[in-house]
């Protein structure tokens, strides 16, 4: 009888990183962001290859002593960004904050300092129904097998579950 398989959640190997400048937060441009992520649907090939390799990275506030989270701006835009762009759960990665922090700015309900958020419900669930049919799209699109659906929204749950936005 063999080990059971266990699921380590595979690390970053051909990392992405999506490099949001602090001149697109304070624009509120959102499509300057979104625009150059569409190559990553273009095809079969680049859309399993770049399949949770994705580091969100916000620049432009290493002086500033608040949490991104803490910062007004930053919030409103990561939320503009995950309606806009609800692929984030398909090709995000699952061992860094990137995850965390977009559903920490687009699913909180207060922010009374020091990197705290209340999560609105609601929100949450609708954060993830969209990031989770985006998956289902995917994977229906491009046959990518089942196992792989089931394995990566589990793990998108986990992430949620483990950092607390889950209650």
């Amino acid at each position: 009888m063999s080990p059971p398989h266990i699921d380590l959640r595979p690390g970053v190997t051909e990392p992405v990183i999506l490099l949001i400048s602090r001149r697109a937060i304070e624009h509120m441009d959102v499509a300057s962001v979104v625009k150059p992520l569409k190559i990553l649907l273009a095809t079969r090939e680049d859309t399993r290859l770049y399949r949770g390799q994705m580091s969100m990275v916000v620049d432009g506030y290493d002086d500033d002593p608040r949490a991104l989270v803490d910062i007004v701006e930053v919030r409103n835009f990561l939320r503009e960004f995950s309606a806009a762009w609800p692929y984030w759960a398909y090709f995000f990665n699952q061992v860094d904050d990137s995850i965390i922090i977009l559903g920490s700015c687009a699913c909180g309900a207060e922010y009374p300092g020091g990197g705290t958020v209340q999560i609105d419900a609601d929100k949450l669930k609708s954060f993830l129904l969209d990031g989770l049919n985006c998956v289902n799209e995917l994977f229906d699109k491009h046959g990518f097998p089942e196992s792989e659906n089931a394995m990566l929204s589990q793990g998108l749950l986990e992430v949620i579950a483990q950092a607390g936005l889950l209650r």
